[in-house]
């Protein structure tokens, strides 16, 4: 089991990451390890080894953040990050696709089958562990959607299939459930 320690070491051996990130990232993830003490962070390890940051353009982009999982790149509105929104709650968020990425995929969001799904799960996760400053970048569809399929199917089974990329036990308990893919 990856410790804490060991995320350390690989966030200072990361080039690409400002001192600054990697003390925010070591935090966040340290708060993420006590609320999911049962989570493996190996895949986490690895990706930030070599994690890159780019630029989003804010003319070409509405979005403040996104993360890229085949090419293990974070890509910030640094404007927006900065003036518009609770910026560790947009961290807490980008670290959770990346400590659930899998080849061209985060969570359970397998060929974009469950997307919304996994925008509303990620979110409920982020709110739970660090919540929101501000409203304006909140997925409020996504996260009732999620409340609704969770009460359908059990919270349990949504987080298993999250962080262990299960979206084949989520799609059975979805149809085992009666819900319509």
């Amino acid at each position: 089991m990856i410790t804490i320690e060991e995320i350390g070491v690989s966030l200072n051996q990361n080039p690409n990451l400002t001192k600054e990130l990697k003390e925010n990232f070591l935090e966040l993830i340290q708060l993420f390890h006590e609320k999911f003490p049962g989570v493996s962070l190996e895949n986490l390890n690895n990706r930030l080894k070599t994690l890159t940051i780019e630029n989003l353009n804010r003319y070409t982009s509405k979005e403040v953040s996104k993360y890229d999982p085949i090419t293990n790149s974070l890509k910030v509105n640094q404007e927006r990050l900065e003036n518009d929104v609770d910026a560790k709650h947009i961290l807490m968020y980008e670290l959770l696709s990346i400590l659930t990425a899998k080849d061209n995929y985060t969570g359970f969001n397998f060929n974009h089958q469950f997307e919304a799904l996994n925008v509303g799960y990620t979110e409920i996760l982020t709110n739970y562990l660090v919540g929101n400053e501000t409203e304006e970048f909140v997925h409020s569809d996504e996260i009732i959607a999620t409340n609704l399929i969770s009460i359908s199917i059990g919270n349990d089974i949504l987080l298993h299939a999250y962080f262990n990329n299960d979206y084949m036990t989520l799609t059975k308990s979805l149809i085992e459930a009666g819900i319509e893919l």
